[in-house]
């Protein structure tokens, strides 16, 4: 109660009068003692039915006194003695500063103290007493301390259970409002588990829904020490409720305060159970709904505890109305998922659902939007009977006949409703009747959709099937389908004019088949069909002739493909058949046309014999042997490539031209002029020029125009009619480069100008010198077929 204060001892007080008064005093004495006696027995009678208890402590030795009911404020027995050093092991700890500081400052100001403190008893119990006091002095000197005890504990828990239990309405008002204010029904049960671990300062928290099937708790939110756990756990059912199941099937609540010790978790598996999730505290509520447990709120404390009644109310409260809630969000979810389904699903559909009266008056409908854009109407104009006139005259009769009529059948019709645009657009309307809870037939429910789309789509699947079957027939395709099981093949019409037979006059059977393919082509036919069958193989390509009246046979290639029936057996064929009869004459054309190019590679290799001897001929090293072959290999190839882009038909003087002459034009375009009518050369004649042409390209870069700055060459032609062929007159002219003299001795170039172009082709040349540069003309009838040309261009 009261700290010990460091006070001299003080010595007892002495009257002045001495013993001349002794008489007197004694017969004071008597009087007071016998008003001091009365009044302590008041006193007593007083502190005993307020249930007070006085103390008093000596400040000089420390000793103190106190009645029966102060020391039981103290936790201690009546026949026990109080000492100083027993009172301050009884002080709580985090009390004692505060009970010092008071009782100086009571003795510092001669005031009396008054100080609430909470006691430690020996028992373990921690109370609470409000202690008052004075000091007494004497000769100016403190030298007691008296007062008395009230034990307020009672007072205090009824001031904490008040407290907590404003904390918990708090709580649950602010849980309600927190549950309202959710959308996601995981939400709801994370705010449960944390709000109420944190509000009974526990461990662990979380709500479960039972798999009453598997008999386990699905845990989807766990609140553990501050955090939130969603990975999802699953506990066995009897693990949380065990031995307690039957009971929990009618409410039972299961609370464990200690799990070392409550006899109904003694088993060795429910200890390893409690020990992997920390708990040796349990409180589980489980949520019976229509007889099946549906879900636990369980609360976990890692140490032993006693759960209040308090406690174990407010768990099954918040147990309760967490249940509530997340089935109300669900609903609501699945409500909420539903109307966006049918909103999604009609909104997506080109037309529109709605509910009308029996008068077809327009109460209701969706896809607003849609509606909106296909007919122009807005929701006032569509209600009502506003949406009627938009349809056909020839159909609204009929509808408003039908309309009038309740019957258990869906309706079915096509009509036309009028667009934005003003078109008329096909609706397929489906209807039912509607009808309210006591049968009374209300109006019409139904749904039209735009079916304007499809029937253009109809029509063009009927232009396309017409116009396959015109491909097939301008292509000579012919199909079949073959039922094995009855042996009966149909053929389409394209596939009887392939055969030549008039349009429906085929059999109709494999023998009305094979009869009309030649028989060497139907034995190989049927012996690559057999080995299709054995393989298993579901596609086969085959070919064959069909032998016509007047000698010649139509060449057919197809493919078909098998079905197989369950024995393994084809149970179906379709097929093709494509005449090739064309590709067959172009591959015949092209074996002559190889041929032919046989010829033409011999005399190309004898072309480049001749080149190879007269090169060498004529070159003074390895080096100008090895330019000069190059060069005119390559104009012989380039050549080449003009002829094979006609086939080996033919060339273009021009083309000639400018493929030699082309890289040695500069920016201006004025180095070179070509200038001439269009002339095309065979290719017995575009070798030699091209390769003459060649050589004065060559001959004028190396000494010529081409080889300096200035230089140019022109290049002109023209083309006259003749006795037999179209005479070609060519004409090379150089000016502006280094002066020209006659050339000493002859070199290749110069006997391909004369002699090639004079021996094959026919042709007058000459070859002048003059210093300005050289001048080369040519004049030839050109060779083959007379070519197509235009002398003005």
């Amino acid at each position: 109660m009261i700290n010990r204060v460091d006070v001299p001892p003080f010595p007892r007080a002495v009257t002045p009068q001495g013993e001349r008064h002794s008489n007197s005093q004694e017969k004071s004495r008597d009087i007071s003692e016998t008003e001091s006696s009365g009044n302590s027995a008041m006193l007593r009678l007083a502190l005993e039915i307020a249930r007070m208890g006085s103390w008093e402590r000596n400040l000089a030795t420390n000793e103190m006194t106190a009645n029966p009911i102060c020391k039981a404020h103290l936790g201690l027995p009546a026949d026990e003695p109080l000492t100083f050093e027993r009172l301050k092991k009884l002080q709580h700890p985090g009390d004692v500063e505060r009970i010092n500081q008071a009782v100086t400052y009571a003795l510092a100001t001669r005031s009396d103290f008054n100080v609430e403190h909470r006691i430690v008893r020996p028992d373990g119990y921690i109370g609470r007493v409000l202690v008052r006091g004075t000091p007494i002095f004497e000769d100016g000197k403190p030298v007691r301390l008296v007062g008395v005890t009230q034990d307020v504990t009672e007072r205090e828990r009824a001031k904490e259970e008040l407290k907590d239990a404003r904390r918990r309405q708090d709580y649950l008002l602010k849980l309600n409002e927190q549950l309202r204010s959710f959308k996601d029904p995981f939400a709801a049960m994370e705010a449960t588990a944390q709000s109420i671990g944190q509000l009974l300062r526990v461990d662990c928290v979380g709500y479960g829904e039972v798999d009453n099937g598997r008999s386990v708790v699905l845990v989807e939110r766990e609140w553990s020490r501050g955090a939130i756990s969603n990975e999802g756990r699953a506990y066995r059912l009897q693990e949380f409720l065990h031995g307690m199941i039957d009971d929990s099937k009618v409410g039972q609540i299961l609370t464990i305060e200690d799990v070392a010790t409550d006899p109904r978790t003694k088993n060795p598996a429910l200890q390893s159970f409690y020990s992997t999730i920390n708990a040796r505290a349990v409180l589980t509520v489980p949520l019976l709904k229509e007889g099946h447990i549906t879900a636990i709120l369980y609360v976990i404390s890692s140490t032993p505890r006693s759960w209040a009644e308090d406690d174990v109310a407010l768990v099954e409260d918040v147990a309760e109305r967490t249940w509530t809630a997340v089935e109300k969000l669900r609903a609501e979810r699945s409500l909420h998922d539903t109307e966006f389904r049918f909103r999604t699903f009609t909104e997506a559909l080109p037309g529109f659902a709605w509910i009308a009266t029996p008068e077809l008056e327009l109460v209701y409908y969706v896809n607003e939007q849609s509606w909106f854009e296909f007919s122009g109407l807005s929701r006032e104009q569509t209600l009502g009977h506003g949406w009627l006139s938009i349809i056909h005259p020839e159909d609204l009769a009929g509808v408003m006949e039908d309309s009038k009529n309740a019957t258990d059948d869906v309706m079915e019709a096509e009509m036309r409703y009028r667009a934005v645009d003003g078109t008329y657009h096909w609706h397929i309307v489906r209807v039912g009747s509607l009808y309210d809870a006591d049968g009374e037939f209300k109006g019409k429910i139904g749904t039209s959709i735009n079916i304007h789309n499809l029937k253009e789509t109809e029509a063009a699947l009927r232009k396309s099937e017409e116009r396959l079957a015109l491909a097939q027939r301008a292509a000579r395709i012919g199909v079949f389908d073959w039922d094995v099981g009855s042996g009966a093949i149909t053929w389409m019409s394209e596939q009887e004019e392939l055969f030549g037979i008039e349009p429906g006059s085929f059999e109709g059977t494999y023998e009305g088949w094979t009869s009309r393919i030649h028989p060497a082509d139907l034995n190989a036919f049927e012996k690559s069909f057999r080995d299709t069958i054995a393989r298993g193989d579901r596609e086969m390509a085959f070919t064959y002739r069909i032998p016509l009246p007047d000698g010649s046979f139509r060449h057919i290639e197809g493919s078909l493909m098998i079905f197989y029936g369950q024995d393994n057996s084809p149970a179906r064929i379709i097929g093709v058949n494509i005449d090739v009869t064309k590709h067959k004459q172009a591959e015949h054309r092209q074996q002559l046309l190889i041929r032919e190019l046989h010829h033409r590679v011999k005399n190309t290799l004898a072309t480049v014999q001749a080149i190879v001897g007269s090169t060498a001929r004529t070159a003074s090293s390895i080096d100008e042997f090895y330019q000069g072959f190059v060069g005119r290999i390559v104009s012989l190839a380039r050549t080449h490539n003009l002829l094979t882009e006609d086939l080996w038909q033919k060339a273009a003087l021009e083309d000639l031209i400018q493929t030699e002459l082309g890289p040695y034009e500069d920016g201006a375009r004025n180095r070179i002029l070509v200038e001439g009518p269009h002339v095309e050369l065979p290719s017995e004649a575009a070798v030699p020029i091209g390769m003459a042409i060649h050589e004065l390209t060559t001959n004028a870069a190396k000494h010529g125009a081409l080889s300096t700055f200035g230089g140019q060459v022109e290049v002109r032609w023209h083309v006259e009619p003749g006795a037999e062929r179209p005479i070609l007159h060519f004409a090379w002219t150089e000016h502006g480069g280094p002066k020209v003299s006659t050339p000493t001795r002859q070199g290749f170039g110069s006997r391909l100008l004369q002699r090639v172009l004079a021996t094959q082709l026919q042709a007058e040349v000459s070859m002048n010198f003059p210093e300005e540069g050289l001048r080369f003309t040519m004049t030839m009838p050109i060779p083959g077929t007379p070519p197509i040309f235009n002398p003005d261009q």
